[in-house]
This record gives structure tokens, C-alpha cells and sequence, in this order.
């Protein structure tokens, strides 16, 4: 069935062949919001209070991220908080264009007048939302705060390829692109939705990360801005879906919640913890294209959740 709101996304992944259209497409690329220094304040200080209570300590830790997006800014805000080494992988180098000092400055700011976190009334799509958005005084060591600056900024002065403490690669294509047992956190904030091949990532992440190690991802089911149902994405058929996407570097992969956590755990983590967000108002179940009316129940119902991830084994804590 042909919903009228398909349209308008199916021509315009179809115009993506167009060359002319596709080079604009590709000079104007963002994701939208990453290069703001308080988004990216609150993104990964949300992440670091939700793992920390199950055991993870940032001080010297080398965290990686999947899709920093406009700006390695969550990065740059966990080497402030007191993270050794960050290593940020994409599809698209989007990063590559931003003004990364003065991200850094701004965070610098949040940080040393000791701000709150950013909450849900001004980032209302951001999630996890937290019971407590005082700033974790527990989980950093600001007294050091002005040496983590001026080291950040030399490191990035230093560029970031071949860089032992602020690292970026785009185009990451396969797991060999980071080294084994290298990662303390790998962490994400609404990417795994639109990773091609979710299996693969989850086995990636398994092997970058020590014995130990943790993910925190929080990750989105959810139709986001190709339909007007948050569940719309699940009525295009296939042939509709590989209209949409045309050319397109990455595009929600439409995978249920079960699948991430069924990829989690054939890779080899624990699952520490699941928080789900469940949408209201989406589309009838007999609306939605045959490939996904056999869902189960609470896939049916999950629109994205918070979960963390540990790799068995000795950890550094």
C-alpha cells in the first residue's frame, strides 16, 4: 500500500542518482545538532552517569564512539572528564569541517563553572533521561580540568590521524580498523539504528573492547523523520525501502530491539541493562508491510531503549 507520506521520500531518495543532485546532497551533509558543545555535554554525560553505576570508571579510560556526526564533541567532552584516549569511527566524515577548538573551549566552560546537565526540556529527543541532571562531581576530577585542556588542545593542534590520544576515522569499514583489547567504552547515541550490518558491529565492538570492557548505546527503533508514525518506517515494503534510501550513505536499518540485543549476546557481552521507550500512536499492525507483522509483542511496541553492555573478563576498575 502506498501511503501518501512515502512519497515525498521515495522521490527524493530516487533523485539521489541524479549526479548533480547527490554532489549537492554530499556537500551539504550534517547530522544535525552534534556540533553543538551542549548537546554534546549532555549526550556523553548521560552516557557516563548510566554506566558508572555498573562499575565503569573514566579516569585513563580509552573510549571509542560510533557516528560522533557534525563534531567528535562527545569525544572531546569524555577526554575532558578525565578519558586517556578517544577513538571516533563513521561513515561519513562529517567531523572533518568543524571548528574542534572551539567545541573544545565551550566544553571547557561547561566544565569548569560545573553546569548541570542539559535536561530533557531543552533536548527533549535526547535520551536516556536521568532521575538527576546535577553535574556528577563524583565522576570527574575537575581539579585537573585545566591540564585536560591545554592537553586536549595540543593533541588536537596535532591532528587527527595517526594521534595516540584524539583519533578519527571515516570511512571505518571493518573491525580491523581499531585494535583488539583496545577500548575501556564504546558508547553511541542514536547510530545503531543505521548501521548496515548490525551483527558485524556488535562483533566489532566485542573485540575492540578489553576483558571487562562496556557499550553504552542508546539506540533508537523508530521511523525518525520518514514518516509521520513512529513505526511508518516498518510499512514500506522492500523495493520502497531501497527507493528511499537511493544513494544514501546510511539509513535506518529497521531492525526490531530483539535483534540488537540477540547480536549483543552471540557476540559474547552480558547485558547489563535495558531501558525501553515505547511509542503510542504508530500505525495498526496490519498496516505495516508483511516482512514485520510477525514481530513480537514488545518489538512491535519499542521504539528505542538505553543498554549497556559488558565483555566478560577481568576489568581495569
Amino acid at each position: 500500500m502506498i501511503h501518501a507520506w512515502k512519497v515525498p521520500h521515495i522521490v527524493k531518495g530516487m533523485l539521489t542518482y541524479v549526479p548533480a543532485m547527490n554532489a549537492w546532497r554530499l556537500r551539504r551533509g550534517t547530522t544535525g545538532g552534534s556540533n553543538s558543545a551542549r548537546y554534546c555535554y549532555a549526550v556523553w554525560l548521560r552516557h557516563l552517569v548510566v554506566v558508572a553505576k555498573h562499575g565503569f570508571r573514566l579516569r585513563g579510560a580509552a573510549v571509542g564512539e560510533l557516528g560522533p556526526g557534525d563534531s567528535i564533541g562527545t569525544g572531546l567532552a569524555a577526554l575532558l572528564g578525565g578519558g586517556g584516549r578517544y577513538v571516533g569511527l563513521d561513515v561519513v566524515p562529517y567531523s572533518a569541517s568543524a571548528d574542534l577548538e572551539q567545541v573544545l573551549d565551550e566544553l571547557a566552560q561547561l566544565y569548569l563553572s560545573r553546569q548541570p546537565i542539559p535536561d530533557h526540556d531543552e533536548f527533549p529527543a535526547v535520551r536516556p533521561r536521568l532521575p538527576s541532571y546535577e553535574f556528577p562531581s563524583d565522576l570527574i576530577d575537575t581539579e585537573a580540568l585545566p591540564a585536560r585542556i591545554e592537553g586536549v588542545r595540543s593533541a588536537l593542534r596535532r591532528g587527527l590521524h595517526n594521534n595516540m590520544e584524539v583519533s578519527y576515522k571515516a570511512p571505518w569499514t571493518s573491525a580491523a580498523d581499531v585494535e583488539a583489547d583496545l577500548l575501556d567504552l564504546v558508547f553511541s547515541q542514536g547510530v545503531l539504528k543505521c548501521v548496515n550490518d548490525l551483527e558485524a558491529t556488535y562483533r566489532a565492538m566485542f573485540a575492540w573492547l578489553k576483558p571487562g570492557g562496556y557499550c553504552s548505546h542508546s539506540t533508537g527503533c523508530a521511523a525518525v523523520h520518514f514518516s509521520p508514525y513512529w513505526n511508518g518506517h516498518w510499512a514500506y515494503s522492500d523495493l520502497e525501502w531501497r527507493l528511499v534510501r537511493g544513494r544514501r550513505e546510511w539509513l535506518p536499518n529497521r531492525l526490531p530491539l530483539s535483534a540488537h540485543l540477540g547480536f549483543a549476546r552471540q557476540a559474547g557481552f552480558e547485558v547489563l541493562q535495558v531501558d525501553t521507550q515505547y511509542g503510542s500512536g504508530g500505525l495498526a499492525t496490519e498496516e505495516l508491510s508483511p516482512r514485520f507483522r510477525h514481530l513480537a509483542a514488545d518489538d512491535l511496541a519499542s521504539r528505542g531503549a538505553m543498554v549497556v553492555l559488558r565483555k566478560p573478563g577481568s576489568a581495569r576498575y
